[in-house]
């Protein structure tokens, strides 16, 4: 009932954004409803958390344009990248 509670907040949110535009409700919403309801995990993180980071500078590039194209365009400031500097040749000569 939690996320369900949390679905629809977040909906409220996107309406205000896109009026009218149900096709865009339902490729957001946190609740799949195509053929039974399940919950989009990763739509939940994405919804819950304060930044969306990719791994890499490619990896981000690729969350944004082609996983969540619409909640980058709802919340570009929350899809940052930002690595840590460990490089695999770096991690093997310490390890």
């Amino acid at each position: 009932e939690l996320i369900f509670e949390i679905n629809r907040r977040f909906l409220q949110q996107v309406r205000l954004k896109y009026p009218g535009n149900d096709a865009v409700l339902q490729r957001l919403s946190i609740i799949d409803e195509a053929g039974g309801k399940a919950v989009r995990m990763a739509h939940l993180a994405t919804v819950g958390s304060h930044h969306v980071n990719g791994v890499a500078a490619l990896h981000s590039a690729l969350v944004k344009q082609d996983l969540f194209p619409e909640f980058a365009a709802l919340w570009p400031e929350k899809f940052t990248n930002v690595t840590n500097g460990v490089t695999p040749r770096r991690w093997v000569a310490l390890a």
